[in-house]
């Protein structure tokens, strides 16, 4: 009986030390990423060698495994697993005869979820700040100023669907107001971004539901400005907003060749900075596309959301190049401009604020 019990215990010491020999020949036959030319490597994980190694990094000791495995993932493994989800947005690329990383989808699924949350508690006040400082705002100002003929600007604001699969059901989530008007279930994303693209602040909590309006209403942002708004300092914003002190919309009804018509007509191109930003950040990371769904719960799918944000900005400021802008299904349209009706004294200051600045610069 107990030659018995050996002799198993021996047959499973060699079947694990088969499969240990085999996972070995696996992680050997791989390819090293970083031996491959710059060009692939961007392709590939969507920004460049030095730009990826220095989120690696950034992240090292979130993501270096106390596991006794040596088995583990590394820190290396686990930061180009999730860029080449978030560069893809399908898990398709991580079958086993992938030639980097050869991960099934869960490992892929933990390695998003942990790089995601690393990402957004070390990376994101970092590298996303709106009031970042006084001299900032101040050099935003005369950029837009300078390339648009629009004083005052220090960011332009929009709104973004970002796919999601159908929310379960239960006391925290209520899949149907994940629903869009466009009818897919998305994340409505409140982006602010300066001149060069660069987001400075935003917001992946909100189901698809919800109008942009709404967001900006309940915004931190917003309630800084309020409290704290700065003369001739403003965002600017589709006609999806309200007009307020610090926030400029359109003018409805332009006569043509007006100060109102040139108001407007600078606006629009100094506002399509914002959408440029959106197309640039869904074009590097597909992930983010409508035409992929993030599979996830709303709220890890906003850690993806603000991961790509602060990744976008580091390939910016790291003049990381840019991808071929893509057509995208939930490219922004701009509505019809609604009449400026509002009668309460905000509405009515800020309106003050608009004429003012039709007479000293759009005359």
């Amino acid at each position: 009986m107990e030659a018995a019990r050996t002799l198993i215990v021996l047959e499973i010491l060699d079947e694990l030390m088969e499969r240990d020999l085999r996972r070995q020949r696996v992680y050997r036959d791989k390819c090293n990423p970083f031996d491959q030319s710059e060009e692939e490597f961007i392709n590939y994980f969507r920004m460049s060698k030095s730009t990826a190694w220095y989120v690696i990094e950034s992240l090292r000791n979130d993501l270096s495994n106390r596991s006794i495995s040596r088995h583990a993932l590394s820190p290396e493994e686990k930061v180009l697993c999730a860029l080449l989800f978030y560069g893809s947005g399908t898990y398709q690329r991580f079958a086993g005869n992938d030639r980097y990383l050869g991960l099934s989808q869960s490992s892929v699924s933990r390695c998003v979820n942990d790089v995601s949350s690393a990402i957004n508690s070390k990376m994101l006040p970092l590298w996303i700040q709106f009031f970042s400082s006084k001299e900032h705002q101040s050099k935003t100002k005369m950029e837009f100023n300078l390339k648009f003929g629009f004083p005052g600007i220090i960011g332009a604001i929009d709104c973004t669907h970002v796919a999601i699969v159908a929310p379960n059901n239960t006391q925290e989530y209520q899949s149907s107001i994940y629903m869009n008007t466009k009818s897919f279930f998305s994340i409505n994303v409140q982006i602010i971004c300066d001149v060069n693209m660069r987001i400075l602040n935003i917001n992946a909590k909100y189901p698809g539901s919800t109008q942009a309006a709404f967001i900006w209403r309940h915004s931190a942002i917003r309630n800084a400005l309020l409290a704290n708004n700065e003369a001739g300092s403003w965002l600017i914003g589709d006609s999806g907003y309200p007009l307020e002190p610090w926030l400029m919309t359109p003018i409805s009804n332009a006569d043509e060749d007006s100060s109102s018509a040139r108001y407007n007509y600078a606006h629009t191109q100094a506002r399509n900075t914002i959408e440029q930003c959106i197309v640039l950040l869904k074009s590097r990371f597909r992930c983010c596309q409508r035409s992929r769904q993030l599979h996830y719960s709303p709220e890890k799918a906003g850690l993806i959301i603000n991961a790509c944000a602060v990744l976008h900005n580091i390939c910016i400021h790291h003049n990381v190049r840019h991808f071929p802008i893509e057509e995208l299904d939930e490219d922004i349209a701009w509505g019809p401009i609604p009449q400026d009706n509002g009668t309460n004294s905000l509405r009515d200051n800020a309106v003050a604020l608009r004429n003012s600045l039709l007479m000293t610069r759009f005359s």
